[in-house]
């Protein structure tokens, strides 16, 4: 079994918090720099001087993915397993804030690099607002790890579908999500990409506490603005992206519907992953996919996803005997 390898944060921005963390028999407390100060110029400076514009290093086949608050669940793992199998990348880096350990952690540390254990602090302010939800911190915390390392953010409720190695000659790659915006759940670039830094900046000068202002509404924005072609900016289309399904209600019904295969202008070996927004499907979790025959049998591209991404040999009892966290050995 291959060891994760457990690594203090360093992803060199502003504020500064404490945190101690028992892992792996190890205890282990730093100072975590995080990215937020009262006018985003910080984010202009830290990366402005060094940014790399019109490269033609290929981007990182690097995924890295943000779990923090909660336990790993099934559907992370399903993440990372996805990812490894289908992206092939060269690491998985998992960004976590200690409060991971669970079974399914534990059984996605074979399939993971390493773990950078980083903590968010309880509030900050930008542009006088507080800074109060996980997910807006998230939001500029991906900006900040995509600038530094490189490679390709996910969220951890997206499953890998094809491999991503057609898109990494680009600078930046975006998809769209529904026919109007591009999403932040999904963001690939270089390493230390000018790009990133503008957008990082334009970003935190348009937070004003609104759900995706400074995020989805900012990035569509953003990328308006560009000549994309020569940025080096793709835009994968929206039914052949990362998000092939919408948000909204009917989209979520599409993402769960039987006979996926029969779906007009929909072809799986064209999507590279999909975006289960369990926030939004949240009601349809406890009968699909924490269901295992529904899993072994559902013709929606979940369920086809969801079987694509299992190791073999995964039965009923690998998800049945989960919750009581007994040491069952997945297979790879």
């Amino acid at each position: 079994m291959k060891r994760t390898r457990v690594v203090v944060a360093a992803v060199p921005l502003v504020v500064f918090a404490a945190v101690s963390f028992l892992a792996y028999g190890l205890s282990v407390s730093f100072r975590l720099p995080t990215p937020f100060n009262e006018n985003c110029v910080n984010w202009l400076k830290s990366c402005e001087e060094n940014c790399v514009q019109n490269s033609t290093t290929p981007i990182p086949k690097h995924v890295h993915f943000v779990s923090l608050n909660h336990p790993f669940s099934f559907m992370e793992w399903l993440a990372v397993v996805s990812a490894r199998n289908k992206i092939k990348p060269d690491k998985i880096t998992v960004y976590t804030d200690g409060l991971q350990d669970s079974c399914w952690w534990r059984r996605a540390l074979p399939y993971i690099d390493h773990q950078i254990i980083h903590t968010l602090p309880g509030a900050n302010v930008l542009n006088r607002v507080p800074i109060k939800l996980l997910p807006h911190k998230s939001d500029f915390l991906r900006l900040s790890i995509l600038y530094h390392s490189g490679g390709i953010y996910m969220d951890t409720d997206i499953l890998s579908l094809n491999s991503f190695d057609p898109l990494l000659k680009h600078q930046m790659v975006l998809a769209e999500q529904c026919h109007y915006a591009l999403n932040v759940a999904l963001m690939m670039a270089q390493k230390h990409s000018c790009l990133v830094c503008r957008f990082a900046h334009y970003s935190c000068e348009r937070f004003d506490g609104g759900w995706v202002h400074h995020s989805v509404d900012a990035l569509s924005s953003f990328i308006r603005g560009l000549d994309k072609e020569k940025e080096g900016v793709l835009v994968v289309p929206w039914k052949k992206g990362f998000h092939p399904m919408c948000w909204n209600a009917n989209g979520i019904n599409q993402l769960y519907k039987e006979n996926f295969n029969d779906i007009p202008d929909y072809n799986r070996s064209e999507i590279y992953s999909v975006h289960l927004y369990n926030n939004k499907a949240k009601n349809l979790i406890p009968k699909t996919l924490h269901n295992f025959d529904w899993i072994q049998t559902s013709t929606s591209l979940v369920g086809l996803t969801i079987r694509e991404s299992l190791p073999p040999g995964f039965s009923k009892h690998h998800l049945n005997e989960s919750s009581r966290c007994t040491d069952i050995q997945l297979p790879k």
